[in-house]
């Protein structure tokens, strides 16, 4: 399972400018899983978690890459960071409207 997290009242799964991938955690990357509280705890007070499993993700073509997280996550969250990207020969506007599928 994969969790997004997300700002209330905005798309979740949106591809901002620059952006070549969409950042998610893979909950069972460490052990033990990740917890929601545990990776809210690391965000923003008022944000949401969006959950998608490996199918949901990967039956709209895209592809789910382990990219380390940023040195302001905690160890976990950084060992547990992925990516959604498009995988090679994908526009991206196909991914675009790949991402807005997952909504």
């Amino acid at each position: 399972m994969f969790i997004r997290v997300a700002e209330v009242g905005k798309p979740c799964f949106q591809l901002r400018k620059n952006e070549h991938g969409i950042s998610v955690f893979d909950v069972d990357a460490v052990d033990p899983p990740l917890t929601e509280t545990e990776v809210l705890d690391a965000f923003r007070a008022g944000s949401l978690l969006v959950f998608r499993s490996r199918e949901d993700i990967e039956t709209k073509g895209l592809i789910i890459a382990q990219v380390a997280g940023g040195p302001s996550l905690p160890d976990r969250l950084r060992d547990a960071h992925a990516e959604i990207q498009a995988p090679p020969g994908m526009t991206r506007s196909q991914f675009k409207k790949a991402l807005q599928e997952l909504e």
